[in-house]
């Protein structure tokens, strides 16, 4: 135990938002909308601190993976716990449980919410609560008990996701509909140590959408939906090439276990050819693809990273008007936002191909912790045929600009 004569100063310093929702708020519940980097995580780990050495004890924090919760551990609290004597804390990194003074905070994955089941606390802090309220098991079966039977103070916070169950228990304390909750809402504006330089340069890099939800922290529908007006966009058929007409191709290369698509434009941004598989030799990869380019006479721009240079090599050599297009992740981010526009203006008609509409509808993004977006699908899910379209799209969209002569460096 430590000394109660001990004079120990931790590093501990709450902006004036924190300060409202930890020490001025009265309310057992506490719910918190905000944007990123606010300050959430580490205000929370602060407090949390605070309250095992004013000897509130147990404490529950669920977070979205294990991983997060190693990484929030030596980025948050070893920070503030290395201030302490040694001897009187400890953190199970296994258990994942923090020890001081030998009161205890458990920390969990909202991924196994059964295992959260059953157990008393004195206060529940629920992280990045758009993400793991998704799963509404994780309220009602484990969550929801503990505070009707032994009433914790609960901190609920995130950036919103959607309108699901966090945006439901953010509108019932906000309208006063839920006895003892207080709802508060800031923007990543509001944390006073982010300059606003710094904020705007992340606004610069985002699509209107994003910025809307992640910065300003407005609950949005479909809120993790890249493509919108998928469903209108639907209605393009195969056609055979006109001579008339200028055609542009996008073509994404199987790697491992994914497909090889092919996707040709016309010049007003429909649909006329598709093509998807995975056949494994490149040669004949290669056969199939110069097939559909010389038919339609089509611009083309290839994924080019990695195996795929040499393939767009070979294609250029023999004649194609085909260029290579890098994926990085700038690179990316610039691809489909590109995509995203044409959507969102109603400039691309797309065919009725279920795997197609499929990969667009489920194609996600996500903020990392510098605040960048990452575009990507699904874990076990394919993006092929919306690299694929990105690129007809991009091809499209720069010759629109420049003209189809000059071709451009990528």
């Amino acid at each position: 135990m430590i000394d109660s004569q001990m004079d120990i100063r931790l590093p501990i310093h709450y902006h004036s938002g924190q300060n409202r929702v930890f020490f001025e708020s009265q309310a057992k519940k506490r719910i918190i909308a905000k944007g990123r980097r606010w300050g959430l995580t580490r205000g929370m780990a602060n407090f949390a601190v605070e309250l095992l050495l004013d000897g509130v004890s147990p404490g529950l924090w669920v977070d979205t993976v294990y991983s997060n919760i190693d990484r929030y551990v030596e980025r948050y609290f070893f920070p503030v716990l290395r201030f302490l004597p040694p001897s009187v804390w400890t953190w199970r990194q296994q258990k994942k449980e923090l020890d001081i003074c030998g009161r205890k905070l458990d920390m969990r994955s909202a991924d196994r919410p059964e295992l959260i089941e059953g157990f008393a606390y004195r206060f529940i802090f629920l992280n990045e609560a758009g993400i793991i309220l998704r799963d509404e098991y994780l309220w009602h079966n484990a969550i929801q008990p503990m505070i009707l039977d032994y009433n914790p103070l609960v901190i609920i916070g995130g950036t919103p996701k959607g309108k699901g169950l966090f945006f439901r228990l953010y509108s019932a304390a906000l309208s006063g509909g839920a006895k003892g909750w207080e709802a508060f809402h800031f923007t990543s504006y509001d944390n006073p140590y982010l300059t606003q330089k710094e904020i705007d340069g992340l606004i610069s890099d985002m699509p209107e959408s994003v910025a809307r939800q992640e910065i300003y922290a407005e609950f949005l529908e479909d809120s993790s939906t890249v493509f919108k007006k998928v469903d209108k966009a639907i209605g393009a058929v195969q056609k055979e090439p006109e001579i008339e007409k200028t055609y542009y191709a996008g073509i994404d290369l199987a790697r491992l276990k994914d497909y090889t698509v092919v996707i040709i434009l016309d010049q007003d941004g429909n649909q006329v050819y598709m093509d998807r598989f995975n056949i494994l030799d490149w040669a004949l990869q290669k056969q199939r693809i110069a097939q559909a380019i010389k038919k339609y006479n089509a611009i083309s721009l290839i994924d080019s990273t990695g195996v795929g240079d040499p393939i767009f090599e070979d294609l250029r050599n023999l004649g194609l008007s085909i260029e290579g297009y890098k994926i990085t992740i700038d690179t990316k981010r610039q691809l489909i936002q590109s995509l995203m526009i044409a959507f969102e203006t109603e400039n691309i008609k797309i065919f009725n191909n279920p795997t197609l509409v499929l990969e667009l509808q489920i194609f996600e993004y996500k903020i990392g912790q510098s605040g960048m977006v990452h575009y990507s699908a699904p874990e076990k899910y394919h993006d092929d045929c919306v690299i694929a379209l990105a690129l007809a799209n991009l091809a499209r969209q720069r010759c629109v600009r420049q003209g189809p002569i000059a071709w451009w460096p990528i």
